[in-house]
């Protein structure tokens, strides 16, 4: 399970560590060169001979200070002096570069000693430019979407670029700064479900998604997982289009023991979804299921259909359910789903398939709308309450 995404972050630690543990080295090497920057007084006099005019090397300079400005400016666009309204001889110039120069050298000399004697440094957006570059790639082959890949690297280099990490922790430190960085790319609004079981009854639960993906045996498990908390669950058939649909989902009402409403195929989903609530009000039952029709694209028709369930039961909760190995395709379904008739949350099956880890990170991060199972494999009991965490922990 989210084996490649995994191999890949591992990667980038690797590479990390190596890149902080060469850098003290870097500077140590430093300290034993001589100080290049600093410059000899033969060369500063050439620099000096050749920036300024000769009649200003041979006498003070007494009139005209402004037209000199501009005339040092053109040659030296940027002047280390001001002129205006001073004396100043070329030696005096020279000596002025001189201590300037001599003064920097030091600076720089005592950061390198205090990163070598304290065993910190710090990053720059050089060091990690390539590193982060093969961290967006290795994201997207691992699905996660793009707009979400390059947020992910915004948020890590803001997270790492100038921090300093003590040798020895750089593993730990990256580590954290991406279980950060994914916990504000997957935050979502929560929702309890246990609290709205308690206080809605009948809860009202409509499932939405294509054909195929697990909607009707999602509906199952959480109908087993409610019944472990000791409530009790009425099944609605509103999948009249596709065949087979209703004899399906009452082979797990079978097996599960409790009920479905149903009518014929061809009737409106909606009418059985009404009959469903109004049944389970009169029994005092604690959660209603519905099942939808599903298309592999979405279309107007259905998207009526699913819109006037909407408005004839005003269901608590619309949860989207689809494969979390699938990708880009569930990522955009999910959005034209969340435009046309808002959801509220998902359920992702067969993540014990998923290789790559990258499709629920881009799911949250695209449509902000949390999680709330995994199913992660065949029985009724393997449906999981989902937590970003489960993803983190897994990949880092």
């Amino acid at each position: 399970m989210f084996e490649f995404l995994k191999k890949k972050i591992d990667s980038f630690k690797e590479k990390f560590t190596q890149k902080v543990e060469e850098t003290p080295a870097e500077e140590t090497k430093e300290i034993q060169k001589p100080i290049e920057e600093k410059k000899t007084q033969e060369t500063l006099q050439k620099e000096i001979s050749e920036t300024y005019p000769e009649p200003v090397k041979e006498e003070i300079i007494q009139e005209k200070p402004k037209e000199f400005i501009e005339e040092k400016k053109e040659i030296n666009q940027e002047p280390d002096y001001d002129f205006a309204g001073e004396k100043k001889t070329a030696e005096e110039v020279l000596e002025k570069e001189t201590e300037k120069r001599e003064l920097k050298a030091k600076v720089s000399l005592g950061k390198k000693i205090t990163g070598f004697f304290t065993g910190k440094i710090k990053l720059t957006e050089k060091d990690l430019t390539e590193l982060l570059f093969e961290l967006e790639l290795s994201l997207l082959e691992a699905d996660v979407q793009q707009e979400t890949a390059t947020e992910i690297i915004e948020e890590l280099k803001k997270e790492v670029e100038g921090k300093e990490i003590k040798k020895g922790t750089e593993t730990d430190f990256l580590k954290e700064s991406i279980k950060i960085v994914l916990e504000k790319i997957m935050n979502t609004e929560e929702i309890d479900f246990n609290k709205m079981l308690e206080e809605k009854k009948p809860l009202k639960i409509l499932f939405l998604g294509p054909n195929g993906v697990g909607k009707t045996t999602s509906i199952a498990k959480l109908t087993k997982s409610i019944q472990r908390k000791g409530k009790t669950v009425l099944l609605a058939s509103g999948d009249t289009f596709r065949a087979g649909s209703i004899e399906q989902l009452e082979e797990h009402a079978k097996k599960l023991e409790v009920k479905v409403i149903k009518h014929n195929y061809g009737a409106d989903p909606a009418a059985v979804a009404f009959d469903a609530v109004k049944s389970a009000e009169a029994k005092g039952i604690n959660a209603v299921l519905i099942d939808s029709a599903g298309r592999q694209n979405t279309n107007k028709n259905l998207l009526e259909e699913l819109k006037k369930i909407d408005r004839v039961i005003k269901p608590d909760l619309k949860l989207y359910v689809g494969e979390a190995f699938t990708g880009q395709a569930l990522v955009q379904q999910a959005k034209e789903f969340n435009e046309k008739i808002s959801i509220d949350g998902f359920i992702l099956t067969k993540i014990d398939s998923d290789t790559k880890g990258g499709t629920a990170i881009s799911l949250l991060h695209q449509i902000k709308k949390p999680i709330l199972f995994i199913g992660t494999g065949q029985r009724y009991e393997d449906l999981t309450e989902f937590h970003p965490k489960y993803i983190i922990n897994r990949i880092i």
